[in-house]
């Protein structure tokens, strides 16, 4: 598994779960002297200039891409499953580019936030079919490219749909929309009964996983068994990235510190391994 950490490109906002922000020059090398293998990379503008460079720095420091977030788009309040036919345009549109940059990161796609949440007069059927939609339109661009999409599992305060890990997983099984999933355990703590139980009822669907504590902060900083969910993790045979997208508290400093820590013992006790998925 690859223990990994969040860099937005563009300067994120001060309540985002991202622990290194806009200035890659600085961030990348620090984030691999701190032992971090890869990174999830926020995007806001797949031309921009500092999208431009990113690649050859990341890979000049060995930093993997395990996925591509395009939260931003969420931010100018565009989303897959909108009641606006013209949000659902411009949200394909933008997305396209995003999906040709990941391909070249050689990275998946989030459908987190961008999902969207339903209306007063929404039904979850109308809701679900509109997302559908949408993603039917950027899935053979993405397909071509070889860019999986993910659906990431986000708890009831932050969205209103699928916000449970085994009902996203069911929603793809039903759909038979070739998705697959991003768990994050601070989400599962909120809204699944048990977190090993939910990796294992999704095992076959998993790509990617946010590894957090109980508090969105670096393993340790809470209360969940973070040794018990890697060995969970292990037993399903994930072999993917561990990002930690955690809230920068107290500072972004302490909480990269404490999650490499983290991470270095487990590698020393044999638990965390260090084969990535094929």
């Amino acid at each position: 598994m690859t223990p990994s950490v969040s860099l937005s490109l563009f300067d994120a906002p001060e309540k985002a779960p991202v622990l290194f922000s806009d200035n890659i020059e600085k961030n990348i090398p620090h984030i691999a002297e701190l032992g971090y293998r890869g990174v999830d990379l926020f995007v806001e503008n797949p031309s921009a200039e500092v999208s431009i460079k990113a690649p050859a720095l990341l890979e000049a420091y060995g930093l993997e891409v395990g996925v591509v977030m395009p939260a931003a788009l969420a931010g100018k309040g565009l989303y897959f499953g909108d009641e606006d036919p013209s949000v659902r345009d411009q949200i394909v549109k933008e997305s396209l580019p995003i999906i040709e940059y990941a391909a070249e990161l050689g990275a998946m796609v989030s459908l987190g936030l961008v999902r969207g949440s339903m209306g007063k007069e929404d039904t979850p059927e109308k809701f679900m079919g509109r997302f559908s939609d949408s993603i039917l339109r950027i899935l053979p661009r993405a397909q071509e490219l070889g860019v999986d999409l993910l659906i990431e599992p986000i708890n009831r305060y932050e969205i209103n749909t699928l916000n449970g890990s085994n009902e996203a997983y069911d929603f793809i099984e039903e759909s038979g929309l070739p998705l697959y999933l991003m768990l994050d355990t601070f989400h599962m703590n909120i809204e699944d009964v048990s977190i090993d139980e939910s990796f294992r009822y999704c095992r076959e669907r998993v790509r990617h996983v946010h590894f957090l504590d109980s508090n969105r902060l670096a393993p340790g900083m809470g209360h969940l068994d973070m040794i018990g969910i890697l060995k969970t993790l292990h037993e399903i045979g994930y072999t993917g990235h561990l990002c930690l997208e955690a809230l920068p508290k107290p500072d972004f400093e302490t909480c990269a510190q404490k999650g490499a820590e983290f991470f270095r013992k487990a590698a020393a006790a044999g638990v965390l391994g260090n084969k990535k998925r094929s």
